[in-house]
């Protein structure tokens, strides 16, 4: 796994920032991660529950429903088209079903994070803030269309910001990007 900046380290307190903590080896500091992920969706998702759930992306409303997403369109030609449908409705999904609000900027960044780091095929973002080198809309269509699905289908189940990232994150573990 690579030496990832996000990874929370044990001495720090719930209220601390995931950057800058001391590094433990292995499947336990992953371990320590994903619960402390799943412990600010959990959050969320209980702060939202009083404001009305929100719900999935209605595609009918967009009229999506007309210009459908071809199987036929082999392997990953260049296609501008389909390329600008896919990100931005991937990005529009995302936007629309996590918890909105500052208080779940860090959450919402970390999926976005995660989504991009596959979307780039494995580069990550760089922790000194400089810019990327690597544009996650100009994807290849077959990561873009791996990627709508995933979360297309993680809206449709109105699943929790946990369960995007960790769709997102075995993806990434699946092509060796984590």
């Amino acid at each position: 796994m690579k030496n990832n900046e996000d990874f929370p380290g044990s001495e720090e307190s719930d209220k601390d920032e995931f950057k800058g903590a001391p590094r433990r080896e292995g499947d336990e500091q992953e371990q320590d991660f994903m619960d402390r992920l799943k412990r600010l969706s959990d959050e969320a998702e209980a702060n939202a529950e009083g404001k009305g759930k929100q719900s999935s992306f209605d595609f009918e409303e967009n009229g999506t429903e007309d210009e459908p997403f071809k199987p036929e369109f082999a392997g990953d030609l260049q296609n501008p088209k389909e390329s600008y449908d896919l990100f931005y409705t991937i990005r529009r999904l995302l936007m629309k079903s996590l918890p909105a609000g500052p208080d779940n900027q860090k959450l919402r960044q970390m999926v976005y994070d995660e989504k991009n780091l596959f979307l780039r095929q494995g580069v990550d973002r760089p922790t000194d803030g400089s810019k990327v080198g690597a544009d996650s809309r100009q994807s290849l269509l077959s990561f873009l269309r791996e990627s709508f699905t995933v979360t297309q289908d993680w809206a449709n189940h109105n699943g929790t910001a946990y369960d995007i990232f960790l769709s997102y994150y075995e993806l990434n573990k699946k092509m060796r990007f984590r």
